[in-house]
């Protein structure tokens, strides 16, 4: 059933011409319906991307973490980070990059300005460690 909502939704784009928000946790899916893709953390858009672009070279560090959550089904032993630190409390983000507390590229600037959607490589990214080239 699933598949065929997706056939019929990506049809209609085609046919139409449509754009329409489409919300999900499902990577997959995502990358099936969608050209173009935003990753929200605790509610604020980290990075905005097309979506071929995001999969194959994320730039946050919690869209490389989401993207880490996917099977390697062909198992090719790269490495993958677990995820360390508390997520902050949804009802009262901090006022500040809210994915610093997880994150293993934080530093002062981090904890103390919220960064802002900046233009890099194609994409729009919210990160300070991004921004100024902290990232490998």
């Amino acid at each position: 059933m699933q598949a065929q909502i997706l056939n019929l939704m990506r049809e209609l784009q085609r046919a139409l011409g449509l754009t329409y928000p489409f919300i999900s946790h499902d990577l997959a899916v995502v990358y099936y319906i969608s050209s173009r893709v935003a990753v929200m953390y605790l509610g604020r858009i980290c990075e905005l991307a097309e979506t071929a672009a995001l999969v194959e070279r994320p730039r946050h560090p919690y869209a490389r973490l989401l993207l880490d959550t996917i099977p390697d089904l062909e198992m090719s032993g790269r490495d993958r980070a677990p995820v360390a630190g508390e997520v902050p409390s949804p009802i009262d983000p901090p006022p500040v990059c809210a994915f610093h507390p997880r994150c293993p590229h934080a530093d002062a600037r981090c904890r103390s300005e919220r960064p802002e959607l900046r233009p890099d490589g194609g994409a729009e990214v919210a990160c300070h460690a991004v921004e100024e080239g902290r990232l490998p």
